[in-house]
């Protein structure tokens, strides 16, 4: 194996994930008093757990009851905007922890939200601000694009392949794509290891898929970190490492992924991974740009488009 130029690994060194940091603490109000404190508490720990159910989890009245205690700055409503409350993100994160929970981590997938055939009579702006609502509500970074922008054919079933290609296009992770159900709505949301489908009202996929990402990247973290590595053929170029070192660091088990050499038919990278090797075979299994070849044991991959 011969060792990478260090331009190349210096290119690494600013690169920008697929995934993106959500805002926690910064929370809209409609309550007054000390029952804005409360309503922001309960909107933090939603987002910070992943779980819609903390806001009324025995699990968490004492944070909650102490919420004021949390409130780093305080705006009251102005022109017709509701108050906001900037809440102490870092200490809701510890006092979580020492309650004996678990937090999903801040920098999340980004998912591509597409509709291809919406319920008869819905109306496209309402649609728009529930689902976008229901992803600030979640912490749930979401991109919304047209069918058409998104290079789909409205009115017609998504295949896996087309709807993780028009994530790929808009820089998401994954995708997840509403039809009409009768007058209700489907979601399916496509990951690349699996396809889950959601049926029920407009925030239904939204509410899923956060369920979904969050639960996969806490069982992914919860095992102790290791190292390995692992062999990529089909990577020529520049871009070519670029692009899956971004892959790799997209993962929610992936802490680090560093470009260790290169040989005539690809390159060799060495990653900081939950559940060291057995992890990253699962954490790779996930990614459809990433194919194993050999037996269960082999250390290669081949990169695809």
């Amino acid at each position: 194996m011969a060792t990478l130029a260090v331009a190349s690994c210096a290119l690494f060194a600013g690169l920008a994930t697929a995934t993106q940091t959500v805002v926690i603490g910064e929370v809209e109000v409609q309550s007054t008093g000390d029952a804005a404190y409360v309503e922001a508490m309960r909107a933090a720990i939603v987002r910070t757990t992943g779980r819609r159910s903390a806001a009324t989890d025995p699990a968490f009245a004492t944070l909650i009851q102490d919420a004021r205690r949390y409130v780093q700055i305080f705006r009251p409503p102005t022109g017709g905007n509701p108050a906001r409350i900037t809440l102490d993100v870092v200490a809701i994160e510890r006092a979580i922890a020492a309650l004996g929970q678990t937090t999903w981590s801040r920098e999340r997938p980004v998912v591509l939200g597409v509709i291809t055939a919406a319920p008869e009579g819905a109306d496209p702006g309402t649609v728009r601000a529930q689902l976008e609502r229901a992803a600030i509500e979640r912490g749930l970074p979401l991109r919304l694009s047209s069918a058409a922008a998104a290079g789909v054919t409205p009115g017609t079933v998504v295949t896996p392949e087309a709807a993780l290609l028009a994530a790929r296009r808009a820089g998401a992770d994954v995708a997840l794509v509403g039809a009409a159900d009768g007058a209700e709505w489907q979601w399916t949301l496509f990951d690349g290891a699996s396809a889950t489908v959601f049926y029920g009202d407009v925030a239904a996929g939204v509410e899923g898929a956060a369920d979904t990402l969050a639960l996969g990247s806490l069982a992914a973290v919860a095992q102790p970190l290791g190292e390995a590595e692992f062999h990529v053929r089909g990577v020529r170029s520049l871009k070519d490492y670029a692009d899956v070192q971004k892959l790799l660091v997209a993962m929610p088990a992936i802490k680090s992924a560093d470009l260790v050499a290169t040989d005539a038919e690809g390159a060799w990278f060495r990653v900081e991974v939950s559940g060291g090797a057995a992890g990253l075979a699962e954490a790779l299994a996930t990614q459809p740009r990433l194919k194993r070849e050999g037996g269960s044991n082999s250390r290669d991959y081949r990169y695809g488009p």
